[in-house]
């Protein structure tokens, strides 16, 4: 995996572990910290729920117009549909089957997208583990992390240029530091999870020992002494006065994104059509959601119609990180 160069647009392309913006934000701003004079665009087209295939049905608006030179891309934790390996249903026959299909399909998708993207650079990250941990309180279903091994082994066989992440957070839990490494939800990396996948994307870049930019508030010191423990440390170098706002326009683009492919498309609601598109989600507004969901269906509404500037809003604040001295 290559280092990225002088005015390099970097896209990650993934589901909601990448749309979190916690292991891209380090990378981002590692790069603006050691390598000023480069000026890289970064751009995170992941989508919350988002899957190979949601990636591959919107390729051109989501990534084509972004005109990447370089992109990352994580799959697997919903493309082999957790709901297929709920405790309490009965293995069949068709249920397997159900599961290979969801494999099979995966695996296409993959391969669709690594023939679009073509020219353009990339690497394939292997998904991360879902955490079988039978002391978690979130519902276990058995036998989805094996699934995520074999995306893993898969996309180590087929593809040159690949990080098996899996490998590399399931080793870091067996050092017996969860909840630290993959929260409570069983799918979601924490703030450690994410620090080293950081890390361990810098180290395959070439970067020896790279100190970590870890300036989001939301790390502990405590978390930043855990790491400490897998030999990463962070960053001394004071905070990027630009690093929250891009991190937060980059987080809204997101949460845009989110509602207008998952949500609206899904519902077959024309996204073009913002009247009907704010109506449908004003009418969801009205039923019990959690806080995250109606973050998203407002932050969509404040929004609709404005996608261009969200994302003209991340690039400049993305150009002023470069500019600091």
């Amino acid at each position: 995996m290559q280092e990225w160069r002088r005015s390099d647009a970097v896209i990650f392309i993934g589901d909601s572990i990448t749309a979190e913006e916690k292991y891209t934000r380090i990378l981002v701003d590692f790069y603006a910290l050691h390598f000023p004079e480069r000026q890289i665009l970064f751009h995170n087209v992941a989508v919350p729920g988002g899957s190979s295939r949601v990636a591959v049905q919107n390729f051109d608006a989501l990534i084509c117009a972004k005109k990447p030179t370089t992109a990352t891309v994580m799959f697997g934790m919903n493309d082999m549909r957790l709901s297929l390996y709920e405790p309490k249903k009965p293995i069949t026959e068709a249920l397997l089957k159900a599961r290979e299909e969801a494999f099979e399909a995966y695996k296409e998708n993959l391969h669709v997208l690594h023939d679009k993207l073509g020219t353009v650079s990339h690497t394939f990250f292997a998904p991360t583990p879902y955490d079988e941990n039978p002391e978690m309180d979130a519902p276990l279903c058995r036998g989805y992390d094996a699934m995520l091994r074999r995306a893993a082994a898969h996309i180590s066989a087929s593809f040159e240029n690949s990080l098996d992440l899996h490998a590399v957070l399931d080793s870091a839990g067996a050092r017996k530091l969860v909840p630290t490494v993959i929260g409570p939800d069983r799918i979601h990396p924490e703030n450690i999870g994410h620090g080293i996948i950081a890390h361990k994307i810098l180290e395959a870049q070439g970067f020896e020992n790279p100190r970590l930019p870890l300036w989001d508030e939301s790390i502990t010191e405590k978390e930043k002494e855990i790491l400490a423990l897998f030999g990463i440390h962070a960053d001394t170098a004071p905070k990027n006065p630009f690093s929250d706002a891009r991190y937060e326009a980059s987080k809204r683009l997101v949460l845009y994104k989110y509602v207008e492919l998952n949500v609206l498309a899904g519902q077959g609601i024309d996204t073009h059509n913002k009247g009907q598109a704010k109506k449908f989600i004003e009418m969801q507004l009205e039923t019990i959601m959690d806080a995250w969901r109606e973050n998203a269906y407002r932050t969509y509404l404040e929004n609709c119609g404005e996608e261009e500037k969200l994302q003209d809003a991340v690039l400049v604040l993305n150009e002023k990180m470069y500019k600091v001295k």
